[in-house]
């Protein structure tokens, strides 16, 4: 018969064990340690003031709803106030289902919730779109996503938006650019990055020093409501998840070495170059572009014959209004 392993701080049943940090973990201080490694990341990194908007991205997955979970938590005694953004992307099953964890979500939290469906907003979803383009899926989504993010923002006035990425996820992202000698990308790859004034709006990754496996032992252990399915366009070939692979071996022989290398880059974030492209306003929407068109909207006059960026901030525009009014946001 197995030994019961036992809760660090107080003898109950352990349900997680934290090696780089020697610590065995019940239910109750398992939620506490996640949520105390966020509130540092805010305090530490300096992510929100109080009084601020923040726009939290929601895709229904662990990390997101752990994001919103413990933000809204935070967000009563640091004193800024949560709007949550859902894209519906239009992949069938796949969205059905995480808009329903999200919307189940937003109410146990009372957050605000906006919802933009691109089928709705542009006449076609994301994987019609990558069709008519020829381009993969997930590239797609991501020009779709981001445009999605910063102009909800901008229409909104929030002062940030918040993203899931966890420790995980980013330490693979910062490796990849470093391997594919995009030393500029990496700069964009730490805690924040900051707003562009009328063009962009930074972001901040409050859960920075959260490891993915946190991530999802907190979703269970709070009974967050979310979705365990992986997007089936997800390519588990990439580049990104062989390296998340190989560095969870390494982590397994050298426990916190993750950790330590996002708080190193973290300090030296800004040693990293600069991107050198030269910054304009999209000559379609206005939002920002790196020539005459912003990426959104290149990318719906190749597919639909006219870039369709002022379509959906108008679209992004009505739902704000639908939620909160005609007023100041």
């Amino acid at each position: 018969m197995s030994q019961v392993v036992k809760c660090s701080l107080c003898g109950e049943k352990a349900i997680a064990i934290i090696p780089y940090a020697r610590l065995k973990l019940c239910k109750k201080h398992l939620m506490e340690y996640v949520e105390r490694k966020v509130e540092r990341a805010l305090k530490r990194y300096k992510l929100v003031n109080k009084g601020w908007h923040v726009l939290v991205a929601v895709s229904g997955g662990k990390d997101s709803s752990t994001l919103l979970r413990i933000l809204s938590k935070l967000s009563k005694k640091y004193m800024f106030k949560l709007t949550a953004l859902y894209i519906d992307l239009g992949i069938r099953v796949y969205s059905d289902k995480s808009k329903q964890a999200v919307v189940k979500l937003v109410e146990q939290t009372s957050t605000p919730l906006i919802v933009v469906n691109v089928k709705e907003a542009l006449g076609y979803s994301v994987p019609e779109l990558a069709w008519k383009t020829r381009r993969p899926v997930c590239s797609v989504c991501g020009v779709v996503k981001r445009y999605i993010l910063n102009a909800t923002a901008i229409e909104l006035r929030t002062h940030t938006i918040a993203l899931g990425h966890n420790l995980d996820d980013l330490i693979a992202y910062v490796l990849k650019e470093f391997i594919n000698q995009n030393l500029g990308q990496i700069g964009k790859l730490g805690p924040k990055t900051e707003t562009i004034d009328g063009l962009a709006i930074g972001r901040i990754r409050p859960l920075y020093e959260v490891y993915e496996r946190e991530s999802l032992l907190y979703v269970l252990a709070s009974k967050t409501p979310f979705l365990p399915d992986e997007c089936p366009h997800v390519r588990r070939d990439s580049l990104e998840f062989v390296l998340k692979e190989q560095l969870n071996k390494l982590e397994e022989k050298f426990p916190g070495i993750k950790m330590s290398l996002a708080r190193r880059l973290a300090l030296n974030i800004d040693k990293y170059p600069q991107l050198q492209q030269e910054l304009s306003k999209c000559k379609a929407c206005g939002l920002i572009a790196s020539g005459q068109l912003c990426s959104l909207c290149k990318l719906t006059k190749q597919a639909l014959g006219e870039p369709m960026g002022p379509k959906l901030r108008v679209y992004i525009r009505e739902k704000i209004n639908e939620l909160f009014g005609k007023q100041d946001n």
